[in-house]
């Protein structure tokens, strides 16, 4: 004799949900191939990558030196406000929530001109040796 028993709670779950995900949120932040000031980023070097995520605390009304980037690098901002100024006089304010997606090649620095920290998370997508920033002359 077989028996088959069918759990009526499986029975109702539609066949496209994994068990436990049903309270998952998922938004997508951000999807782009340019950084914020309209460059389209370069491709993904051919070597082994390096992912590197760094967490900025910016305290109120400082700066980072001028540097530029050679590897895409994005982020998010966490709390208050950074303004991201080019050399030649370009810039850009994020706010917390926005998504950064920052300069290739641009000379560039970031700078709090708030009262408050301001707080980004920056994710890097490199390769062993490639260093994250060059400062600039």
């Amino acid at each position: 004799m077989l028996v088959v028993g069918v759990n009526s709670n499986s029975a109702q779950q539609p066949k496209n949900k994994k068990i436990g995900q049903e309270n998952v949120k998922i938004e997508k932040l951000a999807e782009t191939s340019c950084s914020w000031d309209g460059a389209v980023f370069p491709n993904y070097p051919t070597s082994t990558p390096k992912i590197t995520i760094l967490r900025y605390t910016f305290p109120p009304h400082k700066r980072l030196s001028p540097h530029r980037h050679f590897i895409i690098n994005c982020g998010v901002m966490l709390k208050g406000e950074l303004t991201i100024v080019t050399i030649d006089g370009r810039e850009h304010t994020f706010r917390a929530g926005d998504t950064v997606m920052e300069m290739i090649g641009t000379v560039h620095y970031g700078e709090n001109r708030g009262d408050e920290p301001a707080e980004v998370i920056m994710f890097y997508a490199g390769t062993e040796g490639l260093p994250l920033k060059e400062e600039a002359e």
